[in-house]
């Protein structure tokens, strides 16, 4: 018989002007933040210097710019289920011009990490995401330190950030995957479902796009 897990979740969400959020010179960033900020396995931000620095080196820095890189990455790939695997980088997705959301978010990590904006990758679970794309599933996305927190982003834009719940956060998905085989291990595929609880009085809502 296959484990079952619930619970249920309340999520409090940080809001800011966008236009205060400032990107944090590496003089300043707090030493746990430091990590992020180096190529790793699936984000080999030193391969792609001279790409971030044409397309965005000129746009001021701050939110906007990490929002350009995210919109940039969104229209330059598509998404296609099944189309990359355990081995898949960056740069792969970058010549494919196809992928899942974990390529995507490795492709814009490793951008704004070649700008010396450190960005981190982030799992968890897809509310929102259209129907067509299949059965609800774990999901990967960007957090972005900016102003000396983090915040969101999701670069396949297939799900709605209001709704994320965190699981792992690492440098990439070799630090932050759901779950990791070891041996000749099989089991059937999870079967996740997500739903929204809505209580006026609590000020519970329905995630909505941002």
């Amino acid at each position: 018989m296959q484990p079952s897990y619930w619970a249920s979740l309340e999520l409090v969400h940080h809001l800011a002007d966008p236009e205060r959020l400032a990107e944090v010179p590496v003089a300043r960033l707090p030493l746990e933040v430091l990590t992020y900020i180096y190529p790793s396995r699936y984000s080999p931000s030193d391969r792609l210097g001279n790409l971030a620095m044409g397309e965005f080196g000129s746009l001021p820095q701050g939110y906007g710019r990490v929002k350009a890189i995210q919109d940039w990455v969104q229209g330059q790939i598509s998404f296609q289920a099944n189309s990359s695997n355990s081995n898949t980088w960056a740069l792969d997705t970058l010549t494919d011009r196809v992928g899942v959301c974990r390529d995507f978010a490795h492709l814009m990590i490793a951008l704004c990490r070649a700008l010396s904006i450190s960005a981190r990758f982030a799992t968890g679970i897809d509310y929102g995401a259209d129907p067509a794309l299949g059965p609800s599933d774990f999901h990967a996305y960007v957090e972005v330190f900016l102003d000396q927190r983090w915040y969101l982003f999701d670069p396949s834009g297939t799900a709605i950030p209001m709704g994320f719940t965190r699981i792992g956060t690492g440098r990439d998905a070799a630090d932050a995957s759901f779950a990791t085989i070891f041996g000749r291990v099989t089991s059937p595929a999870p079967i996740i479902g997500i739903r929204a609880l809505v209580d006026e009085q609590a000020g519970w809502e329905i995630p909505l796009p941002a």
